[in-house]
């Protein structure tokens, strides 16, 4: 419970943020302005949209090795593509319940274990984007003192013993998770996983890329991977359809970090978020004509119960030999 209010609490400052740059930078005609220089460019905005989806099919694909092969790849596809359309619809992070929900349903799986899968693919993401983040910040030569550096590798080490010594055994479902996580990162599966989900965060930038090159801002390719990873990051604050303004003042604040106007920085983060949203409810309809679920039973795996009673080691076995 302290974590969901400090992730509230988290959400709502970032939303007041956003409410405080919208009202000292928006800016109509520059959005409009943009917006046109988006459509008068068709080619890019269609090699966007498909690079896009090419990331959410890595994403799958990552899924699919973690999970198991045995089930058809679309399953795992609608699976990310429902998830994307319920989290843009709602305000809190709910996809992930019928993402998992829809993995029991047709691959005939226990709830506990098609929720773990998802569980895990999020806390890989997580360790993908933190990762990009922290190498960007060295990388593109931010302003981080070696003090810093130093103090936060003190505070890596002293998070790993307090992990180590503390007695996890007695909770039976972070030992699980953790069993299974040091299971998919020693085993063979791992470095193909982890490569999946790191390319898919790469592609992913493409949309800022885009959008910044159409509205004439100077952004390489590795800024603009670091501003979205830091700004998919951000999204762990997640109290607004699709993150609303959580997003935006993420994405704001590190296009600024990388030199870009407040104004532009803004209006270019309001426009990535629409292309996402336009994506996710074009792929979400698309997922409800191919893979059809009924709202009721979407409702059903929203209150199936939120603790695991993962059978690991079986699971282990079945998937990392």
């Amino acid at each position: 419970m302290k974590g969901k209010s400090l992730a509230a609490y988290g959400g709502l400052g970032l939303l007041i943020i956003f409410l405080m740059l919208s009202w000292q930078l928006f800016d109509l005609h520059l959005l409009v302005e943009q917006l046109r220089g988006m459509l008068a460019e068709p080619g890019w905005l269609f090699f966007m949209f498909v690079v896009y989806l090419l990331s959410f099919v890595l994403k799958a694909a990552a899924w699919q090795a973690y999970a198991g092969r045995e089930h058809p790849f679309g399953l795992y596809l609608h699976g990310i593509f429902y998830s994307l359309l319920v989290n843009h619809l709602l305000p809190i992070k709910a996809g992930d319940f019928v993402r998992a929900g829809l993995l029991m349903k047709k691959a005939r799986m226990r709830w506990d274990t098609a929720l773990h899968s998802v569980v895990m693919m999020r806390l890989t993401d997580l360790f993908v984007l933190g990762t990009i983040a922290a190498a960007g910040m060295l990388g593109l030569g931010m302003a981080v003192s070696w003090y810093t550096i130093a103090g936060a590798a003190a505070a890596a080490l002293i998070l790993g013993a307090a992990l180590k010594l503390m007695p996890i055994r007695r909770w039976p479902f972070v030992s699980r998770h953790a069993e299974q996580f040091k299971a998919v990162a020693i085993s063979r599966q791992g470095p193909y996983i982890f490569a999946l989900v790191a390319a898919s965060w790469v592609l992913e930038a493409v949309i800022l890329y885009g959008i910044a090159r159409m509205a004439d801002i100077r952004l390489g390719a590795a800024a603009s991977i670091w501003a979205n990873s830091v700004t998919i990051g951000g999204q762990l604050f997640h109290v607004t359809p699709g993150g609303i303004g959580t997003y935006e003042s993420t994405m704001s604040g590190t296009l600024a970090l990388l030199g870009v106007d407040w104004e532009k920085a803004y209006a270019t983060a309001l426009l990535a978020h629409a292309f996402k949203f336009a994506v996710s409810f074009l792929v979400g309809a698309y997922s409800l004509l191919r893979m059809p679920i009924g709202l009721q039973e979407a409702r059903g795996w929203l209150r199936m119960p939120r603790k695991s009673d993962l059978q690991t080691n079986q699971t282990s076995e079945r998937i990392f030999k």
